[in-house]
């Protein structure tokens, strides 16, 4: 072969190289859309459903959303979903998240959290791969060191310094009457950074007008409403729940008004607060067991955290000083649950209102101690609706409005991205059976689960988190108990049966007194004080005296007498076993008094 015929043979390959590769460019652009025609698509926005939809899919973005005849390019992978209906990705706007938490989250359709107080660094990073097994994480980045003891510039250059770690939303201090001072400073910062602000509040009426977004719980309106003999009595633990103060109607009607005017949010956490006064209660109950009963998911998920989340179905929370903060429904006094339904009646009419005055709800679930993770926000959805919401709404509370929040202050910070269906948005959804606009229940019937433009693969893997240190407990979960004294702490031989008053703290309705190990009838009197009934066989005899040393006889309490160990088992979930206190027996002859000598 000439030089020029090499010359010319290199030519032609570099030639029909670069056609190969002007045709190939198209069809690899191609080659990554999907298509998802023939469902019913519940975007979110509030326009009605497309019947025989499509869904057009570039990467990990929605190209275009619409009906029958939206174009798409021939050679995109096409995916029949007739008689399907698709929603949003579920948003879950109040979690506690922890890293175990996001393969349970992702089978239940939550593709993106709020991580509230978290700062995940890395892992919030690696979520928004398509290939992550956990939900896209969006966090506070911890939160502004501030305190009422600095200046205003103190305040607002803490605040700056805090929005240099790139946090997705803020959460400054709660709103109380110690914070009053700084927390407008602080969020006209955060405001100024075009974030939106989530939160704990005493008084939301004020915390709203010093520019607080999100409103965490209800009993931020509430308090206000109080007298102050009424507040403080609440505080000394005299009232079951803030609740049943849901009362001045002009007030709280004048309060939500206001609030919506400015753009605020309620995040009312029903599930957390109230979940089980629901009429769905004993249907989550069984759902959240089924979640449980996956061995593959408990090889790794903290068993502490499940147990106490089967029981939270069972159990409500309680503010009044004679029980503990969450006592079982079946302990509570007749006329007790009476105003417990009451309360929660009352607050499906303040949401109810809420919503007629045109404010939008967050669906959160303040997991993990609010719920299992994921399958509580389906649980949050089906309370909104009892409380008088419609689907729809329901459904918005737990996307496009919780989505919202990661747009910022008035959009500031750009186009919505998840918790929608539109064009630039993530391709973040759920393909469920059944139509959730006819029937909330029906978010649960999930046949796919796209996260950014993939379909996740159902179950768990055993191996998917490991604990390095045992992992903490829900909020409010039951303690250990501790035993501080009993009274009487000193018996003489042969009495008959008696009663031991137990004091310590930590104590639950379900809390035990041991003798020597053995279970006795026990009654709870309150989280500090149980008494037990003590059978006369305990104490018969003040012998044989574990402290005699051999010699001449002598009688049982000259070194010291024989005891029996007191103490306190709760049983789980958490819970365990108290300190142990002693019962000392006395010689008859002794009888009660602590020297015989002079």
């Amino acid at each position: 072969m000439t030089s020029n015929q090499g010359n010319f043979v290199v030519a032609v390959l570099l030639a029909i190289g670069a056609a190969v590769l002007v045709l190939a460019a198209p069809q690899a652009s191609h080659a990554q859309q999907t298509v998802l025609k023939g469902a019913t698509i519940i975007t979110a926005t509030g326009t009605s459903p497309i019947r025989d939809g499509v869904i057009v899919i570039d990467g990990d973005t929605i190209q275009s959303v619409g009906g029958s005849t939206t174009s798409y390019p021939p050679n995109a992978t096409v995916i029949d979903l007739a008689g399907k209906f698709v929603i949003p990705g579920l948003v879950d706007s109040h979690t506690h998240y922890e890293e175990w938490m996001g393969e349970v989250m992702l089978n239940h359709g939550v593709t993106s959290q709020l991580a509230v107080g978290g700062n995940f660094g890395r892992a919030k990073e690696a979520s928004q791969r398509n290939t992550s097994r956990t939900p896209r994480i969006y966090d506070t980045a911890g939160g502004p060191r501030v305190s009422a003891s600095m200046s205003e510039e103190q305040i607002r250059a803490a605040v700056r310094e805090w929005l240099q770690t790139k946090p997705d939303f803020a959460r400054i201090s709660d709103y109380n009457a110690d914070t009053s001072r700084f927390y407008r400073w602080a969020a006209e910062e955060v405001h100024r950074a075009g974030l939106l602000i989530f939160g704990h509040t005493e008084n939301a009426p004020e915390s709203i007008r010093a520019g607080h977004d999100s409103i965490e719980h209800i009993w931020g309106f509430i308090i206000p409403t109080m007298t102050p003999q009424e507040h403080e009595d609440f505080q000394a633990g005299r009232y079951l729940h803030w609740a049943t103060f849901l009362r001045d109607w002009p007030k709280l009607d004048q309060s939500i008004r206001e609030a919506v005017a400015q753009g605020a949010y309620l995040n009312p956490t029903l599930v957390y607060e109230l979940g089980s006064l629901s009429a769905h209660a004993a249907k989550h109950e069984r759902e959240v067991y089924q979640v449980y009963s996956d061995p593959s998911l408990m090889a790794y998920y903290p068993q502490n955290i499940a147990q106490s989340l089967l029981q939270k179905q069972r159990q409500i929370r309680s503010f009044h000083g004679k029980y503990e903060n969450l006592v079982l429904l079946s302990r509570v006094q007749p006329e007790e649950r009476q105003e417990y339904d009451r309360g929660y009646k009352l607050v499906g009419q303040f949401l109810k209102r809420w919503m007629d005055a045109g404010g939008k709800i967050q669906a959160g679930t303040d997991t993990a101690s609010g719920g299992t993770p994921g399958l509580c926000l389906h649980h949050e959805m089906e309370l909104l609706v009892e409380a008088g919401l419609t689907p729809l709404q329901a459904l918005q509370s737990a996307t496009i409005w919780s989505g919202e929040m990661l747009a910022g202050k008035n959009g500031a910070i750009g186009r919505l991205k998840v918790g929608v269906l539109a064009p630039g948005a993530f391709a973040d959804l759920v393909v469920l059976a059944a139509n959730p606009l006819e029937d909330i229940s029906n978010t649960k019937k999930i046949e796919r689960v796209m996260k950014g433009g993939r379909f996740i693969q159902f179950g768990y893997d055993p191996a998917y988190f490991s604990f390095t240190r045992p992992p903490r407990s829900i909020a409010m979960a039951t303690p250990a108990p501790k035993i501080s004294e009993i009274t009487p702490h000193t018996v003489v031989e042969g009495s008959p049966d008696f009663e031991v008053v137990v004091r310590g703290v930590g104590f639950v309705g379900t809390s035990v007194v041991r003798v020597d190990g053995i279970a006795v009838t026990t009654t709870f009197v309150n989280p500090r004080v149980l008494k037990a009934k003590i059978p006369a066989s305990v104490v018969k005899s003040a012998t044989p005296n574990p402290f005699d040393a051999p010699g001449p006889i002598q009688h049982s309490g000259v070194f010291g007498d024989p005891t029996v160990a007191i103490t306190v088992y709760t049983p789980p979930p958490e819970g365990g076993m108290s300190n142990s206190v002693s019962l000392r027996i006395r010689a008859k002859w002794m009888g009660l008094k602590d020297e015989i000598w002079d």
